[in-house]
């Protein structure tokens, strides 16, 4: 198969230079950034990598692909793609960004020592990349991989010095951020701020902003006063249960849109015996619940999803049967959402021979999804109702993570996750969240229960090699449904971007939830 992509002339609008703004910007930003950017695979960081730093391709608001440093891409065989580099492209040092940078930030995403969430998963399937001349890129893959565009738009480039020979440290003191992006590096003060400046060298559209600080303000209710008492211009991940005092006031605008991130709880279903469940006495069970079907079908239907958009998420969410949202590949329109069936569910408990219960904690951040502490409370009032004790255990997402996705550690028993589908345009959640674990070929690094289902496997490894569109999603759409019939996981929601800004600021959302400096527009009262 030969494929070629020419996105330049379809995305010329994104290229077209827009007027710059001479102010500065102040952000009043939920979750903090992990400075080193290949330490962490996590769209929360990549929105902050995406304004530093280059990736071979981009992805717009709408999880659209368009040029980044390379203008042009296309596939030379079924498993070799080439990228073509942009030849005006430097870095904030001076430096010309040529293919060796390239061939060397890949490298040190794949092998960076002791990485909290390895670019591995992002790049599943990757063989090698390696420079075909100053301006070509050629990444072979294993098998064909028809979505290679979606997997090196995660990858940021940095000069090829800092990439052999930087460290996580390094990043962290703020002394080798280099990027090629439209804001160079400023200052970073870890807990409290990043700042950034405009890049008049970037060879794209230009920032729209002389001077942009992120200020990381992780309570909800302080980055709202923030954003009411002036000190901040915008704010991300507003609480639904503030929306309406800032629609009411004259000095603050409410920008809403869907996102495609979907909130889903996971269960070990590997281990005989897990951690975090155990009798109601403290005595270790015989086996753990959450390996027997029933079991899993009883915490699913035991869950409000309709409550916990409307009392929880103040309307401002819609409730998920599946991982991956309406519009996006691989959704499948046959999966209801589950119905609450409290009694049905006390009843599959009874059949797998829990019908006193048993004790559980239930883990969760409180610092990355909207109102993630709140749902994950209200959470575990609906699973109590079952019969079981539910310990509910919120923590910051610079703790959660690291546990929840160490497989060689402790991990959880049951915790609650979010997905976005953005980063493929499609669900990608099935290679990444559902797949067995198999870190040596990048799959399942995300399955944080280490679920294993043969059937669905083969499925997920068929659909990406599929190169047809809507074969590969037909295929996917089959294994969701697979997944989802054998309460793999338990969708609960699909959450919203929302927004907030001073009066006389709009903003651009993205489905994915980044927050993006230039997204945020002047506009006349």
């Amino acid at each position: 198969m030969k494929q070629t992509l020419r996105m330049a002339m379809m995305c010329a609008s994104a290229l077209i230079a827009t007027p710059i703004f001479a102010e500065d910007l102040t952000i009043g930003a939920r979750t903090e950034i992990v400075m080193d950017p290949h330490f962490s695979w996590s769209d929360a960081n990549t929105s902050y990598y995406v304004q530093i730093y280059g990736a071979l391709v981009h992805t717009d608001e709408n999880a659209q692909l368009i040029p980044g440093l390379a203008d042009e891409w296309k596939t030379v065989s079924d498993t070799e793609w080439h990228f073509h580099l942009r030849p005006d492209v430097t870095f904030h040092d001076g430096s010309e960004l040529t293919s060796a940078d390239v061939v060397a930030s890949f490298d040190r995403a794949l092998t960076l020592p002791n990485a909290a969430n390895p670019y591995s998963g992002a790049l599943t399937g990757v063989k090698a990349v390696r420079a075909v001349d100053d301006l070509t890129v050629s990444v072979t893959t294993e098998k064909p991989d028809p979505i290679i565009p979606y997997r090196v738009a995660q990858v940021q480039i940095i000069p090829a010095e800092i990439a052999e020979t930087a460290t996580t440290e390094d990043f962290n003191a703020g002394s080798v951020i280099v990027g090629s992006g439209p804001y160079r590096f400023e200052s970073y003060q870890a807990g409290d701020n990043l700042v950034l400046s405009r890049n008049d060298s970037y060879a794209g559209a230009p920032a729209e902003w002389d001077r942009v600080t992120f200020r990381f303000i992780p309570d909800d209710a302080a980055r709202v006063a923030a954003l009411l008492g002036g000190d901040v211009d915008l704010i991300d991940y507003v609480p639904p249960s503030f929306v309406q005092r800032l629609r009411d006031s004259d000095a603050t605008n409410v920008i809403t849109a869907p996102s495609d991130r979907v909130i889903y709880l996971i269960m070990d279903t590997e281990r005989d015996s897990t951690p975090f469940v155990h009798a109601k006495d403290g005595s270790e069970l015989a086996e753990n619940p959450f390996k027997d079907p029933r079991v899993r079908e009883a915490l699913t239907i035991s869950i409000d999803r309709g409550a916990i958009v409307d009392r929880v998420m103040d309307g401002l969410a819609f409730p998920a049967g599946q991982l991956t949202p309406e519009g996006f590949g691989g959704f499948n329109p046959g999966i209801p959402v589950p119905s609450t069936d409290v009694d049905r569910a006390r009843q599959l408990l009874a059949d797998a021979g829990y019908a006193e219960g048993f004790a559980v904690t239930l883990h969760c951040t409180n610092d990355r999804y909207v109102n993630d502490a709140r749902v994950c409370q209200a959470l575990g009032q609906m699973l109590s109702r079952l019969g079981l004790d539910v310990d509910v255990q919120t923590m910051p997402r610079s703790v959660f993570f690291p546990r929840a996705a160490d497989h060689e550690g402790e991990r959880f028993s049951l915790l609650m996750l979010g997905w976005g589908s953005s980063t493929s345009g499609e669900a990608d959640a099935l290679p990444q969240g559902i797949h067995s674990y198999d870190p040596e070929r990048g799959l399942g690094i995300w399955n944080l229960g280490h679920y294993s289902n043969p059937k669905a496997d083969a499925l997920i490894e068929d659909a990406m090699v599929e190169t047809d569109i809507p074969e590969r999603h037909r295929i996917l759409s089959e294994a969701m449904e697979i997944v989802m019939e054998d309460y793999a996981v338990i969708p609960l929601h699909y959450q919203s971007v929302i927004v907030a800004t001073r009066s006389g600021l709009s903003y651009r959302p993205w489905a994915s939830e980044r927050t993006i400096a230039n997204s945020a527009i002047p506009v006349s009262d």
